[in-house]
């Protein structure tokens, strides 16, 4: 096998093996986390320690199928998915969006309730130690998973990172509103308002990662920083007279890639064969996760059936 071709596959199995791994120690860290806010839950009796654990109870299911996701989109591709089964991980992130507004939903009602039917918080110095402890673990949680979406590209993984970076800030409210109590500078509606917010950071995850599900599912293009750097990488090319129809998609962290490129009609195949090869690794060089398709075309010549309603991108 050509070595460039063996270290691109490297790449990318340990793009996939970096995301399995990142998700593997996010579910252990959360099981952690909810046995922390379990434990304050009990002792305090705070609406706002309830909006902490309700979050880190639906992390735990999001974050298993998160791990699922990510095992099953690293199955090769077969005779019945011939782009691999990625896509998957946006079903599943789908699946997370509709959790985290079932528990944002649960969270809105029992503020609610407690406007009508203030609870004291009790045992403070301790549930402040469990909730100083529920920040530190997000804090490693986000840090881990924003390393590794920038390294995979991975879907379900990056839908994890976004909620798993507002628990940052949910658990560190949760601590201001125990710390607030137990300095007795607040009255009781405090308590519950936190739990509306926290509900309405739940709803608002929930709204981005199915906008992002959404755009994969629907092969919508990568962002145009990416494609104007694709553009970049192949003009650079001393002999590519003209580039077209660069379509761009996403299924799971790798990116489909398929662009045609104009050459000199009288050039040998074997010579442009060699050219898309070196624009294939050049390309492979700086999106090591990409399946890219190219289709020669001799110069000046942009017409075939593939490019109806496309617009071109000319040289």
């Amino acid at each position: 096998m050509n070595p460039d071709i063996q270290s691109d596959k490297d790449k990318k199995i340990a793009a996939e093996n970096q995301a399995l791994s990142a998700s593997t120690i996010t579910v252990a860290t959360v099981i952690v986390l909810v046995f922390a806010k379990s434990v304050a839950l009990a002792y305090s009796g705070s609406a706002a320690v309830l909006s902490a654990l309700m979050d880190s109870l639906s992390d735990i299911g999001l974050s298993v199928m998160t791990l699922l996701a990510i095992r099953w989109s690293m199955k090769p591709a077969d005779e019945d998915h011939r782009y691999g089964h990625g896509k998957v991980e946006a079903i599943a992130a789908l699946l997370q969006a509709a959790v985290l507004l079932g528990g944002g939903s649960f969270l809105l009602m029992e503020a609610l309730n407690r406007f009508l039917h203030p609870s004291p918080i009790n045992n403070h110095v301790f549930t402040l130690f469990l909730m100083g402890f529920s920040v530190l673990l997000s804090a490693i949680i986000s840090v881990i998973q924003k390393i590794t979406v920038k390294k995979t590209g991975s879907l379900a993984l990056e839908a994890d990172s976004m909620h798993y970076s507002s628990d940052i800030a949910i658990n560190g409210a949760v601590f201001l509103v125990v710390m607030i109590d137990y300095i007795g500078w607040a009255a009781s509606w405090v308590d519950p308002l936190c739990a509306l917010v926290v509900a309405g950071l739940m709803a608002r995850s929930s709204l981005n990662i199915a906008q992002k599900s959404f755009g994969m599912l629907m092969d919508k293009e990568l962002d145009e920083s990416i494609r104007s750097r694709l553009i970049a990488i192949i003009r650079s090319h001393p002999e590519v007279m003209g580039l077209h129809d660069l379509r761009t998609g996403q299924s799971g962290s790798k990116y489909l890639i398929s662009f045609d490129i104009e050459l000199d009609p009288s050039m040998l195949l074997w010579s442009a064969h060699e050219i898309t090869r070196v624009i294939e690794k050049a390309i492979l060089q700086e999106f090591p996760q990409s399946e890219i398709m190219i289709h020669v075309d001799p110069y000046g010549d942009t017409e075939d059936s593939r490019h109806s309603g496309q617009k071109a991108v000319n040289s």
